[in-house]
């Protein structure tokens, strides 16, 4: 008789446990791990300058439709001379991460190789994945990276890309290049200019220049401006030679009458995240293309807007936009309210202004803050629950056995 109650009481016991074993698993259905990519596999940086710099660029990816959370840190012997963009990044599978990393050695370092790698660590909670919150097994990546030191100074370097743009008479001539800075050590290039007459017979005026520094293994784009005074309409030659490259190209240009080219551009949009916290801040990008034959000087003036009332002035600086070319200009906005926010405004370029445009960009409370912290509290609360069953059945099991020994 006290064996059938004891099994009933082992039966219940066990039923019990059961049950939350499976209320926990079912839980666990919502933990997802992502799968974290990195290309290369591995990194080298070769003959590296002390007090130098080089720089290349890694791909990091993955396999979740949502964004998901990555922490970079730097590991090993070159740890505090290895420098990468982002500390905190977020990448899917459509939007991975393109990170440049560089290495800067010490002055007081000895010649030779050190090793170190870059480690990536996926957060442990990521907010929402579209079906509610959704927690991630942490998994860390290494990206193995060497770096040999050396003393023995390499200059080499290459131009291209040489382009020197016809403009109105009294305004300056633009020449632009692209420079690739190929060699361990910094680099100012020195640019030769000879400007010749339409039949190339005489030299009218020369320049040399210096261009801004160009670190090893990066390129600069280099541009120029020069004064077109005691230059008649007219057709003429330029020579322009990068001398530390051994590069050379012969150009042509036009000085041409006043209004002679097109001046046109347009707003290509104002870009914002759409949807955002109240007190977190954003970046509001507004986008201009100079779709003319001449540079022009823009300038983006607006507002940001919440029922009604302005909440914040927009106006940018003053740039100078090549032919061609779509340059940005940014602002930062900090919504301390709830509430859908207009952006507008319009671009002012040369004399002329380009239609208005405008954004939406709604600010909310974060909703997913005390979701965020609930469910690490449930994973502890089963835990305990569950080692305090277990705690109590073997007390009660063992009651039980003593009693049925002291019957006997």
């Amino acid at each position: 008789m006290i064996e059938r109650k004891v099994r009933k009481v082992y039966f219940r016991k066990g039923f019990l446990l059961i049950v939350i074993l499976f209320n926990f698993l079912f839980m666990l259905s919502f933990v997802s791990c992502a799968n974290v990519g990195l290309s290369p596999a591995k990194m080298s940086f070769e003959n590296v300058m002390r007090n130098g710099y080089s720089e290349k660029t890694a791909v990091i990816s993955a396999d979740t439709d949502y964004l998901i959370n990555l922490e970079l840190s730097a590991r090993g012997e070159i740890a505090e001379w290895l420098n990468f963009t982002k500390k905190n990044i977020t990448v899917s599978k459509d939007k991975p991460y393109y990170l440049k990393i560089s290495v800067t050695p010490p002055s007081d370092i000895p010649n030779g190789n050190y090793s170190g790698f870059l480690r990536v660590l996926t957060s442990s909670l990521d907010g929402e994945s579209g079906e509610g919150v959704v927690g991630k097994i942490i998994s860390s990546l290494d990206l193995a990276i060497k770096v040999q030191v050396t003393d023995i100074e390499e200059v080499s370097c290459s131009a291209k890309d040489f382009d020197i743009l016809s403009v109105e008479e009294g305004d300056d001539i633009i020449l632009k290049m692209n420079v690739l800075n190929s060699g361990n050590v910094r680099l100012k290039p020195t640019v030769l200019v000879e400007i010749w007459d339409q039949d190339q017979i005489e030299i009218l005026k020369t320049e040399e220049l210096i261009a801004n520094e160009i670190l090893p293994t990066l390129d600069g784009n280099i541009e120029f401006r020069l004064d077109s005074k005691g230059l008649d309409l007219g057709q003429y030659w330029s020579s322009v030679s990068v001398l530390e490259c051994y590069s050379n190209e012969l150009l042509t240009f036009d000085i041409l009458k006043e209004g002679a080219l097109t001046v046109k551009g347009e707003l290509l949009g104002i870009l914002t995240p759409g949807k955002m916290n109240v007190g977190d801040t954003t970046t509001i990008i507004v986008n201009f293309k100079n779709q003319g034959e001449k540079e022009v000087e823009a300038q983006f003036k607006g507002k940001i807007s919440l029922g009604g009332r302005i909440v914040q002035i927009l106006e940018s600086e003053k740039l100078n936009i090549g032919i061609n070319e779509v340059d940005k200009f940014n602002f930062y906005f900090t919504p301390q309210k709830a509430g859908q926010y207009v952006i507008s405004g319009r671009v002012y370029y040369s004399g002329k202004k380009t239609f208005e445009s405008s954004a939406i960009l709604e600010a909310i409370s974060d909703k997913n803050f005390i979701s965020k912290l609930f469910l690490p509290f449930i994973y502890i609360c089963f835990i305990l629950v569950i080692s305090i069953l277990f705690y109590k059945i073997r007390k009660e099991r063992k009651i039980y056995l003593n009693k049925l020994r002291g019957l006997r």
